[in-house]
């Protein structure tokens, strides 16, 4: 499934549907888009049946520029990602936005629409926030993160 373009002002956007039948999306489920190679977890407002596409309105996207951000970018379900472990963070390096090697990721949790990595940080499990606003790059299977100060 695939975003194709922004619907109206308030933030819908037009999804392709693929192979996918519409009755089967839980709208309190969360679907999941890529940002810098990360799964970013999204929930549906609102989902409506326009023949073979959907319009759906995203939790926290709430206009046009918000929309426009998601075109071309891929939809895919959780057990999409639970199938396939290339697509998950767990066992990659994180450092701090200093450079700073935090810890390899060792659990990936979505709380409510709020995920989260578990770091090994020091012998110790450390939760951070796995938000892309935190995320500064992914490259070689290192992840640099602009870490708020305290969680550590």
């Amino acid at each position: 499934m695939k975003v194709l373009k922004s619907w109206g002002t308030d933030g819908k956007v037009v999804l392709s549907l693929g192979s996918e039948d519409p009755d089967d999306f839980a709208i309190d489920e969360p679907v999941f888009i890529n940002f810098d190679e990360l799964p970013v977890p999204f929930f549906f407002e609102s989902i409506e049946s326009k023949g073979n596409r959907i319009i759906a309105k995203f939790e926290d996207v709430d206009d046009a520029a918000s929309a426009e951000e998601l075109i071309g970018k891929e939809i895919f379900f959780e057990d999409e990602y639970d199938d396939d472990p290339d697509d998950s963070p767990i066992g990659m390096l994180i450092r701090d936005a200093d450079g700073t090697v935090i810890g390899a990721v060792v659990d990936f949790t979505d709380f409510a629409g709020n995920t989260c990595i578990t770091v090994d940080y020091n012998g110790k499990e450390v939760l951070l926030p796995f938000h892309e606003d935190l995320v500064m790059k992914v490259e070689d299977g290192t992840i640099t993160m602009n870490i708020p100060q305290g969680l550590l």
